[in-house]
């Protein structure tokens, strides 16, 4: 599990600088919940840190809107007594209690109308930590509008409208933030971004 950690912190992508930070994240918590598994390389930081929890609790649950191809992680989650589970669906579909899970990371569909459904869902959730990657590089705009895609369709698709599509991360963030019992924990501006809440006791 190590060494397939390390392999993917030290290679070059558009996360493996915040592998150390997720791994350490993970490694106060029992439960992992990922929402945008895509490559599976953060997964591997969330499966890791959770063999360092001190703790007979080790549970991860991967989400994508895709099937994505898990079975090494999950020989080796096996190994390492991590309870792996995973459902291919729009995370905004899932059904998960509340408080059933210490950390809840956010890595799908970059823009503020996506997000901001995503916080106001999982935020009941998470009992510990809300982590969203990508809050640098799609902070003022939806990333649709960074890689060019049709807004008009993708409004069709999501059922988001096209403006919350345009907007990106950050609007979606400080408006949670007033409303919620939530703070900013961390914030990292490198490798795309990464933002760290926690609940405010």
């Amino acid at each position: 599990m190590e060494t397939n950690y390390q392999i993917r912190k030290d290679r070059p992508s558009d996360i493996n600088q915040h592998m150390e930070t997720l791994k350490n994240y993970a490694k106060q918590c029992e439960s992992v919940l990922e929402l945008g598994v895509r490559g599976v390389v953060s997964s591997w930081a969330f499966a890791y840190g959770l063999t360092l929890n001190g703790s007979q609790n080790k549970f991860l649950f991967c989400n994508d809107l895709v099937p994505c191809d898990l079975g090494f992680l999950k020989s080796e989650c096996n190994l390492n007594k991590v309870d792996l589970q995973f459902e291919w669906c729009s995370d905004l579909q899932l059904e998960m209690p509340e408080n059933s899970f210490d950390l809840v990371f956010i890595d799908t569909f970059h823009v503020y109308g996506q997000l901001k459904r995503e916080l106001h869902k999982f935020s009941k959730v998470a009992r510990k930590y809300i982590i969203m990657h990508d809050t640098t590089v799609d902070a003022k705009h939806g990333e649709a509008l960074r890689l060019g895609l049709n807004v008009r369709q993708l409004s069709k698709d999501t059922g988001l409208p096209e403006n919350e599509i345009n907007h990106g991360l950050a609007s979606a963030v400080d408006e949670f933030l007033k409303d919620h019992k939530w703070r900013i924990r961390e914030v990292f501006t490198n490798n795309n971004g990464l933002t760290i809440l926690e609940r405010n006791h």
